[in-house]
């Protein structure tokens, strides 16, 4: 390379400086632009984080709303009361109080929180408010009314629609080896008035059974022995009456005002169970033995072994200050005037035959019962109470029902809680046959309806203002009357 090329110009020595001091000028100026830059990208920065906190809040918001949720949860899982109707004469002669008690506070109620609540202000099965409350829809407290004679009122608790059967409910009990004996130890005979077209539609508290009692010491005063016969009956009566007149005791006293307690009864002892009722199921009034029981009833007012007031209710009052020496009637009648004047004065028996063709008399009974509601909040709790109550294994019901002077639908109780030489308890022994050999009503809604027409005509007959054929005939054709006005 030439001298020449080496150096530089003056020219392009100027140039070149020129370049250099723009160069450093524009150096210059760049830390402006920057500063500018930062103070633009911090607002934008605190908008970011404004935002963040606003979505923050968002969520904070349905995390609250979620614990609301929550606590609506824990509120529906307090206590259960399940509520049954009360029956004021139920619990004042059975340990119904005692039982409710028990069972609230038996340890398994810490799980279940389950209370049992008699309420005074619940409906029957076959009420007709009832049934309209059901029918619109409107949600009951009640879950059974402890207070139901089904003979009386099954078919009319069917036909409102109230009701609905056990049997689903008993499988599923939380006692299941108590359900299982509930349906297998219950007499024959109560298991049919307990049930409708074979489901169990009511469950059995207690029973009445109506039987023949007497005062032993009376009979011992004229040297009868326990009659066995009614025509016996009728003769020990008038003996009674007179040889007993200074102390005023009656030989024998009828109940013909309420047709179960004693003309269906004593129809029993005349008639065999198939000719006890129609084919429709009502009473069979026309039938010779049903004629034949009130013959024999109209012998003995004419005979004057019978207080005054037989046309009513108003005997048992007689019976329990000791002012008769027999009688037809239910059991517990019996019980209670042997609490009063003495067990050991008391016996009770089946029935005298009225028929010599009857080897034994049947009877007519009762079940006190609680139905299930078809609309019940709690239908299942419901029967693990009942269930448990009426347990043939549980002592304290059973042995409180015969220290009651009551009897229980299943079998077993009796030779468990029954001490034979206890006079205050053994003469169940002496009526459980009767109640085995029992014929309940069919399932009606007439049977009321008979009552109704049936009294008034038969006492027109004791009185001897008609004959006793008559009479039913004229009670028989009000009675179909008012079935015929039921179907149109």
């Amino acid at each position: 390379m030439s001298q020449e090329n080496k150096a530089l110009s003056r020219r392009s020595f100027l140039r070149l400086a020129g370049l250099a001091l723009g160069g450093v000028a524009l150096g210059a100026c760049a830390p402006k632009v920057i500063k500018e830059t930062v103070i633009v990208e911090k607002p934008v920065e605190k908008v970011v984080k404004e935002t963040v906190e606003v979505e923050k809040q968002v969520e904070v918001t349905k995390v609250v709303e979620k614990k609301v949720e929550v606590t609506k949860v824990v509120e529906k899982a307090g206590p259960k009361e399940v509520r049954i109707a009360r029956c004021g004469w139920l619990e004042s002669e059975m340990p119904f109080d005692l039982a409710i008690a028990t069972y609230n506070n038996l340890p398994e109620r810490k799980d279940d929180n389950v209370q049992i609540i008699l309420d005074p202000a619940g409906k029957s099965a076959t009420d007709p408010v009832l049934a309209q409350m059901m029918a619109a829809g409107e949600k009951i407290p009640w879950n059974a009314h402890a207070c139901f004679t089904p003979f009386l009122e099954t078919v009319g608790g069917i036909s409102l629609d109230t009701i609905q059967p056990f049997d689903p409910f008993l499988e599923t009990s939380h006692y299941p080896e108590a359900a299982k004996r509930v349906k297998s130890d219950m007499i024959g005979s109560v298991v049919a008035d307990n049930s409708y077209q074979g489901k169990l539609v009511t469950i059995p508290t207690n029973v009445d059974v109506v039987c023949f009692m007497y005062r032993k010491d009376y009979l011992e005063a004229v040297g009868a022995n326990p009659p066995a016969t009614m025509d016996e009956v009728l003769a020990i009566a008038i003996d009674v009456q007179k040889k007993l007149a200074k102390d005023k005791i009656f030989g024998f006293a009828p109940t013909p005002a309420v047709t179960w307690r004693y003309p269906a009864a004593l129809h029993q002892a005349y008639s065999p169970p198939e000719k006890l009722f129609t084919p429709d199921g009502l009473l069979n009034i026309l039938d010779d033995g049903w004629l034949a029981a009130m013959e024999i009833t109209k012998k003995f007012i004419d005979a004057g072994t019978v207080p005054q007031g037989w046309e009513t209710w108003g005997y048992p009052e007689n019976w329990k200050q000791g002012k008769v020496a027999m009688a037809l009637n239910q059991h517990s009648m019996g019980t209670w005037g042997g609490m009063i004047w003495g067990y050991d004065k008391l016996a009770m028996m089946p029935t005298p035959v009225g028929n010599p063709e009857l080897k034994k008399s049947g009877t007519m009974f009762w079940s006190t019962s609680i139905p299930l509601f078809k609309a019940a909040p709690y239908p299942q709790e419901t029967t693990d109470f009942l269930v448990w109550l009426v347990d043939p294994e549980n002592e304290m019901w059973n042995r409180g029902a015969f220290k009651a002077g009551k009897m229980v639908g299943f079998k077993s109780a009796y030779s468990k809680y029954i001490d034979p030489n206890d006079v205050t308890q053994n003469w169940a022994l002496g009526v459980l046959p009767l109640l085995e050999a029992a014929t309940p009503p069919p399932p009606t809604k007439w049977y009321i309806t008979e009552h109704q027409k049936i009294v008034p005509k038969m006492i027109e007959f004791l009185k001897g203002q008609k004959p006793a054929k008559q009479a039913m005939q004229e009670a028989w054709d009000e009675i179909q009357a008012e079935i015929a006005k039921d179907k149109k």
